[in-house]
């Protein structure tokens, strides 16, 4: 076991000895604003994520892979079966995916929580070494191409981003301009009403890239902040699932949806304490005493509340704490469907 304060030793230097001596281990990282953990096996990356952050099973979304539903479906038969089998490996084995669409979303997504990690300036380390490999991996990354493609892509972020309220137009010709396919790919997502967080969310590049690609775009004069800012509807989303949560914002961002995203009930009373959210959405297990306690907090008193349960609440629930149902695993359109009666002023 190594444990270790970032400062003491370098995320970067530890990952590339773990490489060298081909170590089968999970590394931690705790700092202040996020936590994460690699998972290596034989030296090279399995599998990397961080807590806020993208989940793999986020991208097979966000890169068409696969829908909310079929990764919903996928995890929630891992939770059943209890076998430690990756989801990317059930994918692949249910035929849902190709071995390049495995690769491509395991890079992307390992390449976003790796830049994320290395950016760290504070917090602790501790890597443990694995007793066996119980889990199998259909696919893994080398760790030192990994990390020099992590570090040039924070380099390019520090240089500067868009704020994610950020609204853009369109301002210049942008056949002037020499511009990379991932300028493109954002550029063409900029409609003069999506706020950055919606872009970066539609897009299938890590969603801090896409504030540096939006602020380098402004700053080449290709686009300038919007006179007009759309007030898109405000939602408190409070699940205690991770992978829900971050579909749940994935889904409602893209459709111009500002959220509030809590993993628990206090989190969800400062959220009411400070906004006014016009609609509510949750996912948990306890959902009687959730929803009760919801409606004592003064701001959460009267905005329409969803549900998201495999069984329907008792009718009674519905009525008397004014609780709308979405079954899970939720699908995108019938979410959608259920909050097109909150109204938008623009």
């Amino acid at each position: 076991m190594i444990r270790a304060r970032l400062g003491e030793i370098e995320l970067g230097d530890l990952l590339q000895a773990l490489e060298g001596a081909k170590a089968s281990c999970v590394v931690r990282v705790a700092s202040q604003k996020l936590r994460g953990r690699i998972h290596l096996q034989d030296g090279r990356i399995v599998r990397a994520a961080t807590v806020p952050g993208s989940l793999f099973g986020e991208y097979l979304v966000r890169l068409m892979y696969l829908s909310v539903e079929q990764v919903q479906m996928l995890v929630s038969r891992q939770e059943k079966t209890g076998i430690k089998q990756a989801l990317g490996l059930m994918a692949l084995n249910e035929q849902l995916i190709t071995k390049e669409e495995l690769r491509k979303a395991l890079s992307v997504q390992v390449m976003d929580a790796l830049a994320l990690l290395v950016g760290q300036q504070d917090g602790e380390l501790l890597a443990e070494r694995l007793a066996s490999n119980t889990t199998e991996t259909p696919e893994m990354v080398e760790t030192s191409a990994m990390l020099i493609e992590a570090s040039s892509k924070l380099d390019e972020w520090r240089r500067g981003k868009v704020e994610p309220d950020t609204v853009l137009v369109v301002s210049g010709n942008p056949t002037l301009h020499s511009l990379t396919p991932e300028d493109w790919s954002v550029l063409e997502l900029v409609d003069g009403a999506k706020r950055a967080r919606s872009i970066a969310l539609e897009s299938d590049l890590p969603e801090e890239q896409v504030y540096y690609l939006l602020h380098d775009l402004k700053n080449k004069g290709l686009l300038q902040e919007s006179g007009v800012k759309p007030k898109d509807p405000l939602l408190l989303v409070w699940a205690e699932s991770a992978l829900v949560r971050r579909l749940l914002l994935l889904v409602l961002e893209r459709a111009r949806y500002q959220t509030l995203l809590c993993e628990d009930l206090e989190q969800a009373s400062r959220a009411l304490e400070k906004y006014k959210p016009q609609g509510i959405v949750f996912q948990g297990k306890d959902v009687l005493s959730s929803a009760k306690q919801l409606r004592t907090l003064p701001n959460g008193k009267f905005p329409p509340l969803w549900v998201l349960a495999k069984e329907p609440p008792h009718k009674s629930l519905v009525r008397d704490l004014r609780m709308g149902y979405i079954p899970l695993p939720f699908r995108e359109n019938q979410l959608l469907e259920a909050l097109s009666s909150i109204k938008r002023t623009a």
